[in-house]
């Protein structure tokens, strides 16, 4: 989704100081959401600008490409440590839930106290002593 334009954003700040308009006169005004028009106030507000936030600039990942790699090849090295021994293996501080999210991200899962591809599951065929069939 494409940020509102500049022109736009000053006219909601110019709306709501000049003309003491409400939020919602000023959504309306522009047929533009009321949250919306809230955040480019907040902007202005706290920031005192009305140009948008860069892309992607959010929380940073914890762990880079090389990290990663690195975890991975851990991963399969020790697939049955504990996610604690991970945490301390890769030398970052990070929670447990971390180290779990990258490595389900990684594509591994659990099976069996032990960490496999996830692609690598083969599904069992239901043998005839399953069903109860008799010889």
């Amino acid at each position: 989704m494409r940020p509102t334009s500049i022109d736009l954003r000053k006219r909601v700040v110019a709306a709501r100081m000049n003309d003491s308009q409400s939020m919602g006169q000023i959504a309306k005004r522009f047929k533009i959401p009321k949250g919306t028009v809230q955040n480019i106030l907040e902007r202005y507000r706290d920031l005192g600008t009305v140009a948008p936030m860069p892309p992607n600039s959010g929380r940073k990942p914890a762990f880079s490409q090389k990290a990663l790699r690195r975890l991975e090849l851990d991963v399969l090295a020790h697939p049955d440590s504990t996610l604690e021994e991970y945490r301390e293996r890769s030398g970052k501080r990070v929670s447990i839930v971390c180290i779990h999210r990258t490595i389900r991200k990684l594509g591994f899962t659990l099976k069996k106290r032990v960490y496999v591809r996830t692609n690598s599951a083969v599904k069992m065929l239901p043998s005839s002593a399953a069903r109860g069939a008799k010889d």
